[in-house]
């Protein structure tokens, strides 16, 4: 019976992150037809500032939660789950806050063009904070062995959202201020419903500063390392915006839809074996080979047939204002096959709780992106741009992959 549940879990896991990813790549299809490159573009800004909030409340509790949460006597895991939750409550306003925030950064940073109006920053502003109290409940269930409630809270939401901005395509009434309503808006049925199922107990202030207390302890290098961790992943897409412009933003961001099975596969892996092996006791070094091995059979076929029909697939989802664009694809291929050899080797370093090197492996990477963006975006345009993200992400795991032999001997060991 326990066997049963706990591949019935691992199915729940991925179904859940099949709704998530795949509702994510479906929403952009539809906005990227129904607004055109540059509108698409400039929608695409606010995302990676929602991202950017995202990463940061990651760091603070669902990342805490998930390497705590097994580990703690079910004393302290009934007193985590309501801190926890009270804390993401607190947190609202603050990241109402931290939105307006990182939209003024970005107007500074080069984007003064790009106007957008009150009512839609303020929908957007909404939709980020939904959002992320929804991300934290769906990882608190995946941490509780509770898969099929994440299922559930995502499908809700996702299903109202697409239905939705079908209605909202059809009657072409689908511009940047309706569809940050309807994405934001959709959120509210899940969130409500989420937190019903989580039966979080009492909300006290004595839980509260337990979760807290916990928070700082184990979340301070993984907050600057989420800030970093963002820098890495979207500083040049961010770069590609400001000098290219919002078209080839646009185009960038709409291939990196296109590897969404991707992202779902590693992100399921990911959510499911984090919180297993933070429980484990003992030595894992032949257990991340295997995980390496298996992320491989999965993700590299996707990659060819990627690759292989690279432009039939741009100009049948993006249409014909996308085909230039199609090298970018080439590219992300790439990038994402070193992605795959290196996520057995985060979740190695996360799990391990090597926080300080987590956080150095991002200022490498960061840093090395710095300096050599301008250079690479002014020579060779976005091509330059997919030439950094490879580089950046190479250099981090090439760290993280000689602390891990240092220490603990994993890549040789599992080798053998």
């Amino acid at each position: 019976m326990k066997l049963y549940k706990t591949i019935a879990e691992k199915y729940w896991v991925l179904a859940d992150q099949i709704v998530v990813s795949g509702s994510a790549f479906l929403t952009n299809l539809m906005l990227a037809k129904a607004m055109g490159l540059p509108e698409y573009g400039k929608f695409s800004i606010i995302v990676m500032i929602q991202l950017f909030i995202l990463s940061l409340s990651m760091a603070s509790s669902s990342q805490v939660y998930q390497v705590s949460y097994p580990a703690l006597p079910t004393a302290d895991q009934q007193k985590l789950t309501p801190g926890m939750l009270g804390l993401q409550f607190v947190a609202a306003m603050t990241l109402l806050l931290g939105a307006v925030a990182a939209w003024s950064v970005c107007r500074i940073a080069g984007f003064k063009s790009i106007h957008f109006s009150n009512a839609t920053l303020i929908m957007a502003a909404l939709s980020t904070v939904l959002y992320v109290l929804q991300d934290f409940l769906r990882r608190v269930f995946i941490t509780r062995v509770q898969g099929s409630y994440a299922f559930l809270i995502d499908s809700l939401t996702n299903v109202i959202q697409i239905t939705a901005l079908l209605a909202a395509w059809y009657f072409h009434i689908l511009g940047q201020l309706m569809a940050w309503s309807i994405i934001g808006l959709s959120f509210l049925p899940s969130v409500i419903t989420g937190i019903i199922l989580m039966k979080p107990g009492k909300i006290s202030l004595a839980v509260i500063r337990f979760s807290w207390q916990l928070q700082v302890r184990k979340g301070g290098w993984l907050i600057g390392s989420s800030l970093l961790q963002w820098g890495s992943g979207y500083f040049f897409v961010i770069a590609a915006g400001w000098w290219l412009g919002a078209p080839a933003l646009g185009a960038l961001r709409l291939a990196q839809y296109i590897f969404g099975l991707l992202n779902l596969l590693l992100q399921a892996i990911e959510n499911y074996v984090l919180p297993k092996v933070a429980a484990i006791k003992g030595d894992l070094s032949v257990y991340w080979w295997k995980l390496m091995r298996k992320s491989l059979l999965m993700i590299v076929p996707i990659l060819c047939l990627l690759s292989l029909f690279a432009k039939d697939i741009f100009s049948i989802i993006g249409g014909q204002a996308y085909e230039q664009y199609t090298f970018v694809i080439y590219g992300l291929s790439l990038v994402y096959l070193l992605i795959t050899i290196g996520y057995p080797i985060r979740i190695a370093i996360r799990s391990l709780e090597l926080n300080r090197d987590y956080f150095i492996g991002y200022i490498l990477s960061v840093s090395t992106g710095l300096l050599i963006a301008p250079w690479l975006i002014k020579t060779w345009a976005l091509q330059g741009v997919l030439a950094g993200i490879f580089l950046t992400q190479l250099i981090m795991i090439c760290y993280w992959s000689f602390i891990l032999q240092r220490k603990y001997a994993i890549l040789w060991k599992s080798y053998i």
